[in-house]
C-alpha cells in the first residue's frame, strides 16, 4: 500500500466515521487548506461512505419499528355449473 493510499484511507475513515463536530470545527480552523484539498480529492470517497452509512442506519431503524401483521388467505368461490 503506498502513502498515498494510506492517506487516503486513513482520511476517509476518519472523516466519515470518526471525527466529531468539534475535532472537524478544529481542523477547519487550523488546517483550512489541507482539509479542503483531502475533500476535493476524496469527495466521491466521502459520499460514498456517507450514502451506505445513511441506509444502513435506515435499515437498522426500520428493523427496530415492529410492523403490523396480516391474514393474507385466498379465499376461491367455486361454483359448479
Amino acid at each position: 500500500m503506498t502513502q498515498k493510499e494510506i492517506e487516503k484511507q486513513n482520511f476517509i475513515l476518519w472523516y466519515s466515521l470518526y471525527a466529531t463536530e468539534k475535532e472537524l470545527e478544529i481542523a477547519r480552523t487550523n488546517n483550512r487548506e489541507i482539509l479542503d484539498r483531502l475533500l476535493k480529492e476524496y469527495a466521491e470517497e466521502v459520499d460514498k461512505v456517507n450514502r451506505t452509512r445513511h441506509l444502513y442506519e435506515r435499515i437498522i431503524q426500520s428493523k427496530s419499528k415492529k410492523t403490523q401483521g396480516f391474514d393474507a388467505t385466498l379465499k376461491i368461490n367455486c361454483f359448479s355449473r
